[in-house]
């Protein structure tokens, strides 16, 4: 009786034991697929995760050419900045010399116009006026005309000049010139050396410098003796047109003398300033120094050279 008790707990037991171990398996089993699941579904992340990176790398190479290509347009639109400005001082100085020489030119012609009306108006007696007077009024006169109409063909040619030749520095050869020196000036440029920004070859400046400044200082100084010779004409007209009465031609005389007087002073103190130069830092060797890349003329100089030391 105990025998058989005992084997049928011991095979209760093994049946149990069974039952729960195929459980076991079965749940292990599922644990398994579910792990095997989540393995592939890993590697499926991984691969999107790669996908990702690629995708990362490709934005940031995408980055760095939209960068770089910015740059290179910021540099175009520098350079581009750069070649309006000296555009703009071409027009400035081609506008600034025309009003000069159009100045002088109109007022030669108006002083001359007026020595030659007083010659064909003003009428002498030769039997009642002495010969040195009508000697020296003739002489003046013709000195006064002369050099006005001198002076006035020389800025008359030199204006149709410049009007010519002053748009030849900002046609587009000129142009494409000027860019290819900053796009070079760009590629070339190395950080610490003090190197200015490209300058046009060719400007209405230097040509203005080279060909016309002599001529215009003499067309001027021209004009500056032809004023002096039409004051100085007046003295005999007033000694001959009021001979009759020495009170009245020594006033005139003596006013005439007063207003040579200060125009010598005026002469002297703004006609040499029209005809001098403006001295600038390149002239004598000076250069500015820069410290950014490369179009810095938005810095001051106090910061550029804090910036190289």
């Amino acid at each position: 009786m105990g025998s058989s008790t005992m084997d049928a707990m011991q095979v209760l037991f093994t049946a149990f034991d069974t039952g729960v171990s195929s459980v076991w398996r079965e749940e292990d089993r599922s644990w398994r697929s579910e792990d095997r699941q989540w393995r592939g579904e890993d590697i499926d992340y991984r691969g999107e995760e790669r996908i990702w990176r690629e995708e990362e790398r490709g934005m940031r190479n995408n980055e760095l050419r939209w960068r770089e290509e910015d740059m290179e347009q910021r540099h175009v639109e520098n350079a581009r900045y750069l070649w309006t400005r000296f555009v703009e001082k071409n027009r400035r100085d081609v506008e600034e010399k025309s009003e000069q020489l159009k100045a002088v030119s109109n007022l030669a012609a108006l002083f001359a116009g007026f020595a030659v009306v007083t010659l064909t108006q003003f009428t002498v007696d030769p039997t009642q006026t002495g010969a040195v007077w009508i000697v020296s009024y003739g002489v003046l006169t013709a000195i006064a005309v002369g050099l006005m109409t001198i002076a006035m063909v020389t800025c008359t040619l030199i204006l149709g000049s410049i009007l010519k030749n002053g748009k030849l520095y900002v046609n587009e050869e000129a142009e494409e010139e000027f860019m290819f020196k900053c796009k070079a000036f760009v590629v070339n440029y190395k950080e610490g050396i003090a190197r200015r920004p490209p300058f046009p070859r060719l400007t209405f400046e230097t040509f203005w410098s080279v060909r016309c400044e002599t001529d215009w200082r003499r067309a001027f100084q021209l004009f500056a003796v032809g004023v002096l010779s039409f004051l100085v004409s007046l003295i005999p007209i007033g000694w001959i047109k009021f001979s009759q009465s020495p009170i009245t031609a020594g006033l005139f005389i003596g006013i005439v003398g007063v207003s040579i007087v200060v125009w010598g002073f005026v002469q002297f103190s703004w006609g040499t300033h029209m005809t001098s130069n403006i001295s600038r830092p390149q002239e004598h060797g000076m250069q500015l120094p820069t410290a950014g890349l490369p179009f810095d003329w938005h810095l001051s100089p106090g910061s550029a050279q804090q910036a190289n030391m």
